[in-house]
């Protein structure tokens, strides 16, 4: 009984061992043999032309947009809020009064030291008159200048206080949500409503260290938002940040966009393409050409077979740019040769293809709907 499981033992693994070995000789063989002994046919494929074109190069970067001017509008001393003059969310002017504090203590100031510069100006005339007759010093008229001049300090003071208490409109904008209420007891430095003129942004970018030497003041900047796809809006490159940021290795942008319509909003997202002059002798193929592995990018380039018919070669290439379904080969490509766009998965350095006349495995192009 011993004996015969032996014998059945040893018979599978002989099996066994003859198959590994035919898998693997026919591993080593590769599809170059197989397609040899004609089992298996040309791969279908579609195919573009290489090109010689003229890109528009970019810097694309991302960042947020600011208000030229914004500001939260602040008490500039305590007081107790006494009136309200704003509307939120209205239009105010430059200069126009928002917030009045209660300013009685200033208001009794300014009428005693009126009365005291009045009274220090009469004196001061009355003494420049004796002065000629020598019923008066000189002595005594400096004295009278003095304390007209020290009067007229202290009211300028006093005034200065009291306008203090009246907080108004650094310049013309929106202003926003009201942060304070009527009777409140507010604190030097508290926000009391926040202000923007939105007619004119900045555009805070970032782009990568790399990107500087290509970088100079009024280079042209399109912008686009979520909140309008499709739209974009051209601004001025306006400043270049002298530092590189430490902890980004990146160098800040602001740029100007125009804002007149009101569509854009500080504090939105935005991207930024900064134009770069273009690249007049760039060799494009459309991005589906690429193929990607551990080893690089490459493209499967279709060439006449050597005994009739089309193969497609594995060729590695350099990729850069990419603008509108296309990418620019830095080098590994000549212009004029054909690549294929669909069907490298079933493709090997060497296989034999069949260049379609269209793309059927590109998606379908969208058709107008029939009325």
């Amino acid at each position: 009984m011993k004996t015969r499981s032996r014998a059945w033992l040893g018979a599978g693994l002989a099996v066994v061992l003859l198959g590994g070995g035919g898998y693997g000789l026919l591993a080593k063989l590769g599809p170059a043999h197989a397609q040899a002994s004609g089992g298996m046919p040309p791969v279908k494929v579609a195919v573009a032309v290489a090109q010689k074109t003229t890109v528009a190069r970019v810097l694309t970067g991302i960042g947020t947009l600011e208000a030229t001017r914004q500001v939260e509008v602040p008490a500039e001393v305590d007081g107790r809020v006494s009136r309200i003059l704003f509307v939120p969310g209205g239009a105010v002017r430059a200069g126009q009064l928002l917030v009045q504090l209660n300013d009685a203590p200033e208001q009794g100031d300014l009428e005693r030291l009126s009365a005291q510069r009045a009274n220090a100006r009469a004196l001061l005339e009355r003494t420049r008159r004796l002065l000629p007759q020598q019923a008066a010093t000189q002595e005594q008229f400096e004295q009278a200048q003095a304390a007209f001049d020290q009067a007229g300090g202290e009211l300028k003071r006093a005034q200065a206080m009291r306008e203090q208490k009246q907080i108004k409109a650094p310049f013309d904008g929106v202003l926003g949500i009201r942060r304070v209420q009527l009777g409140q007891f507010v604190r030097a430095g508290d926000a009391l409503v926040s202000l923007t003129d939105a007619r004119t942004l900045f555009a805070n970018l970032t782009l990568p260290e790399t990107a500087l030497p290509a970088l100079h003041r009024q280079q042209q900047v399109a912008l686009s938002v979520d909140a309008y796809p499709g739209r974009v809006f051209q601004a001025r490159l306006s400043t270049i940040e002298p530092q590189i940021g430490v902890d980004a290795r990146t160098v800040r942008l602001q740029a100007t966009v125009d804002n007149a319509d009101g569509a854009l909003t500080p504090g939105m997202f935005v991207n930024g393409k900064v134009a770069l002059p273009a690249r007049a002798d760039a060799i494009t193929v459309p991005e589906t050409a690429l193929t990607y592995s551990t080893h690089g990018d490459a493209v499967f380039v279709v060439r006449p077979g050597d005994t009739g018919g089309f193969t497609a070669q594995q060729v590695f290439v350099k990729a850069g740019d990419r603008q509108d379904g296309r990418v620019v080969i830095e080098h590994g490509l000549e212009a004029g040769e054909k690549v294929v766009t669909s069907g490298q998965l079933r493709l090997y350095s060497g296989a034999a293809v069949v260049p379609a006349a269209k793309d059927t495995l590109a998606l379908a192009e969208p058709t107008e709907p029939r009325p």
